[in-house]
C-alpha cells in the first residue's frame, strides 16, 4: 500500500512538521488520541469542501505519532471509484458504506469518518445534516468514539461560489441534487494560515444503546452536538492564538482567506 511505503522514508512526521510551519497547526487534547494505543476507535469528525485538507493534516499527525497505526477512512465513492481512485485507495480510503465500516472495526483497525458526507460542501452551514451510518457500523462491535473538530481549513482553502443553473445539473447535482451553487477553489489555496483540532474525550456508548432507531438518533445528536463543540473551541483558540502576536494578526489580515459568494441564491 502506497500509506505503508510514505511511512517507511518518514513521509508523515515531515507532512506533520510542514504543517505546524506552514499552518501553524495545534492539536488540543490530543492526549485523547492515546486510547489508540491500546485498541482500536472510531474517530468522528466535521468536514470541509471536496479536497479534505484535514484528513491530510489529521492522517499525518496520528502516523507520526504511531507509524503502526492501523486505520482507514471512509470517503464519498467518488473518490475511492474515480479518476484519482487508486492514489486514495492506496491511502488507505475506502467507499463509505455501514457494511465496509463494520468489516474494518471488526478486523480489529480504526475507523475515520465525517457523517457529513458531500453535505459537507454545502458551505451555507457551519455544520451539516450528521448521516447516522457510522453508529450503526457498531452493531457487530462496538468500540469508543473520539470526537474531533476543526477550524480554519476554510481560512487556508477559502471558496468563490457562484450560480449558474447548466453547470450545477452538470457539475453539482451529479454529487448532491440538493446544491444549488457552484465551488471554486480561491487562488491562491493552501495558503498559510492557522488551522487548529479540538479532539474530545473517548465517548463509550454502553452496550445495546443503539438497538432502536429512537436510540440512534439520540446518540447522532449528542455527538454531532459534542464535534460542535469542539469545532467552537478550536475556532477560539486559534484566534486566541492569533491574536496573541501583532505579527501573527497582521501576518492573517494579509494572507487569510475568506468564502465569497458571486451572487446570493434566490429564495
Amino acid at each position: 500500500m502506497l500509506r505503508d511505503k510514505l511511512v517507511r522514508i518518514g513521509a508523515p512526521l515531515w507532512a506533520d512538521r510542514f504543517a505546524s510551519a506552514w499552518f501553524q497547526a495545534e492539536f488540543i487534547g490530543e492526549k485523547n488520541l492515546d486510547l489508540l494505543k491500546k485498541q482500536n476507535a472510531m474517530l468522528v469528525m466535521n468536514h470541509t469542501a471536496f479536497f479534505a485538507l484535514e484528513m491530510y493534516l489529521l492522517g499525518s499527525r496520528l502516523l507520526s505519532r504511531n507509524p503502526s497505526l492501523e486505520f482507514h477512512t471512509l470517503v464519498w465513492k467518488g473518490f475511492t471509484e474515480g479518476a484519482a481512485g487508486k492514489w486514495f485507495r492506496g491511502l488507505g480510503c475506502e467507499t463509505a458504506s455501514v457494511v465496509k465500516g463494520r468489516e474494518i472495526l471488526k478486523m480489529g483497525k480504526s475507523v475515520i469518518i465525517m457523517p457529513e458526507g458531500v453535505g459537507a460542501t454545502d458551505v451555507r452551514h457551519r455544520l451539516n445534516h450528521f448521516h447516522t451510518g457510522y453508529l450503526r457500523m457498531l452493531a457487530e462491535k462496538n468500540v469508543p468514539i473520539i470526537p474531533i473538530g476543526f477550524y480554519g481549513v476554510d481560512q487556508a482553502m477559502p471558496w468563490l461560489i457562484a450560480h449558474n443553473k447548466f453547470l450545477q445539473e452538470k457539475i453539482m447535482a451529479p454529487v448532491d441534487p440538493n446544491f444549488d451553487f457552484l465551488l471554486f477553489p480561491k487562488v491562491p489555496i493552501l495558503r498559510p494560515t492557522k488551522i487548529v483540532f479540538a479532539i474530545g474525550e473517548p465517548i463509550h456508548i454502553p452496550e445495546h444503546a443503539l438497538d432502536k432507531e429512537q436510540q440512534i438518533q439520540f446518540w447522532n445528536t449528542v455527538i454531532k452536538n459534542k464535534i460542535s463543540a469542539l469545532m467552537t473551541d478550536a475556532e477560539r483558540h486559534r484566534a486566541k492564538s492569533i491574536n496573541a502576536s501583532k505579527l501573527n494578526r497582521w501576518w492573517h489580515k494579509t494572507v487569510e482567506g475568506k468564502i465569497s459568494w458571486l451572487n446570493q441564491p434566490k429564495k
